[in-house]
């Protein structure tokens, strides 16, 4: 009803337009309504250029990435001569954002500069911001020192400006913050995003709040401090978990690195991506905690998952980009023969034609390139586990080596002292008999199978503590290995009487199978 009154009373395009203009900044989806309802074939070239760059710009406000460039190549175009008009420099920012969408950075950052530029001349200060903040995201890719510089003086920018909201001035910190981490700079990283943490609990914006959060755990993380990495990341989660996918892979990230490996995949499994990338970065992250849990197995089966979702983003560009080629070409075309331009129009097929052949062949080598690399990287750990293992089983037959020798050191002794005990008693036949191992003998014999038997006569206590002392002696006995000549010997009884002793005895231990003896049931206990 509101629209309809708003266009009967503004019969002049030029004040419809300006009417868009305003709603556009405010309102978008009003603004689009209200544009639609103008007849663009009555238009002027003045008024269609920005009727084009008002559409565009309602649209990017709107929240929607248009990598269509059939509107504000218009507006571009247009402005592009007559550079003295005020919305020169408007028409340059969407060209650049259209060119960074579309991954021509060159040109994106050649249109932003000079848009940049031109409101900075103009003193408006909205657009020079905002082509300040584009320009930041090329010159990540190109000069990340220059995006660095580029951070600072944004936020430098939004300080001196009255009106500014907390929810920009936080997130030109936060791109600050991560600009400083792209240099390694992580200590200035860490700076920025605690004073952009106290600047968002003014905003009361939880959204804000889980994304500064976000930046502080994935920069804790790189400094390789797990629980604050955790602790922030969980902060984030609870925050908004449930509505932003990059919550979920922070938290599963930071599980990882304190080597919470189930919590990790717990939090994978509920995680829902919406697209291939969303989809490739879950395969990635459970690749990479299968690797941590050195389920090898497993991580190859996520990283050829991975690596598919890979092929399917890459397909998906390569349709688009042919797609928008093509198109691209059909207009080039059809302008060729208005203008009867045929050479430009071979010029333009030949430079479709190769600039689709590079990203095949791109598409191709980062597809081989990320599997060599992943075969490569699971291969090397396998290597570097198998050779742990193999160290650690040469310690253990060190080590039961080791015991061999103590314990055959131990029946040798005793056997001497058996020995000489019974050269005594032979020697005094009327003498009665000597006792062969003393209280101190059992008690350094106790301690040393204790020691040497990973806590044998504990573990045999607490198993069967109806056993009494002169039993767990004679247990102790067996342990060592000695025959029942010798147990003879020490007990001064015949060896009939020792196998009598040791049948009996494996009811005490509870042995059932008359074919298992008490013999081969301590030595393997």
């Amino acid at each position: 009803m509101m629209l309809s009154v708003l266009v009967s009373c503004y019969q002049s395009h030029k004040r419809e337009l300006d009417l868009a203009y305003t709603l556009a900044e405010s309102k978008p989806d009003s603004a689009l309504v209200f544009l639609n309802r103008i007849n663009q074939g009555k238009l002027s070239d003045e008024d269609m250029a920005k009727y084009a760059l008002i559409y565009y710009m309602a649209q990017d406000k709107s929240g929607l990435d248009v990598d269509n460039d059939s509107l504000i190549r218009i507006a571009y175009d247009w402005y592009g001569e007559h550079q003295d008009d005020s919305l020169y420099a408007s028409s340059l920012y969407y060209m650049g954002k259209y060119f960074l969408l579309n991954d021509s950075m060159e040109q994106a950052k050649s249109c932003l500069e000079k848009s940049y530029s031109i409101s900075d001349s103009l003193h408006n200060m909205n657009l020079k911001c905002l082509a300040l903040d584009k320009l930041i995201e090329v010159e990540e890719q190109l000069a990340p020192y220059k995006a660095l510089n580029y951070a600072k003086a944004l936020v430098k920018m939004y300080e001196s400006m009255p009106n500014v909201t907390i929810y920009n001035k936080v997130v030109a910190r936060l791109k600050l913050g991560e600009n400083f981490f792209y240099v390694d700079s992580l200590r200035r990283a860490l700076e920025v995003e605690k004073k952009a943490y106290r600047l968002a609990i003014y905003a009361n914006d939880n959204e804000l709040l889980s994304s500064v959060k976000q930046n502080l755990a994935s920069t804790f993380e790189k400094m390789r401090e797990k629980d604050s990495c955790l602790l922030y990341a969980r902060q984030a989660y609870d925050l908004n978990g449930n509505d932003r996918f990059s919550c979920q892979l922070m938290l599963a990230s930071a599980y990882i690195t304190v080597d919470s490996i189930k919590q990790a995949f717990a939090i994978l499994d509920q995680a829902t991506p919406k697209t291939a990338e969303d989809h490739y970065s879950v395969f990635y992250m459970q690749s990479q905690a299968a690797v941590k849990a050195q389920d090898y197995k497993t991580a190859k089966t996520f990283s050829d998952s991975a690596c598919s979702c890979l092929q399917e983003m890459y397909r998906t560009a390569s349709k688009a980009k042919i797609s928008y080629y093509s198109s691209f070409l059909k207009k080039e075309n059809e302008r060729a023969k208005m203008q009867g331009k045929a050479e430009v129009q071979r010029w333009v097929f030949g430079l479709i034609v190769f600039l689709g052949l590079i990203i095949i062949l791109f598409v191709l080598y980062a597809y081989w390139s990320y599997r060599k690399l992943s075969l490569a990287r699971i291969a090397h750990e396998q290597e570097i586990f198998t050779q742990k293992q193999q160290m650690m089983e040469k310690l253990h037959q060190e080590e039961l080596s080791h015991r061999d020798v103590q314990l055959s050191v131990m029946r040798t002794y005793l056997l001497k002292k058996i020995e000489v005990v019974e050269k005594l008693n032979s020697s005094v036949p009327n003498e009665s008999k000597h006792i062969v191992l003393s209280d101190n003998d059992w008690t350094e014999l106790e301690v040393f199978l204790d020691s040497v038997e990973d806590l044998f006569v504990s573990r045999l206590k607490q198993k069967h503590p109806n056993l009494s002392k002169a039993d767990l002696r004679l247990m102790m006995l067996l342990r060592l290995k000695l025959s029942q000549k010798t147990l003879a010997s020490i007990y001064c009884v015949s060896e009939k009487a020792i196998k009598q002793k040791l049948f009996l005895y494996k009811d005490k231990v509870g042995i059932k199978n008359e074919h298992f003896s008490l013999r081969n049931y301590i030595e393997n206990f």
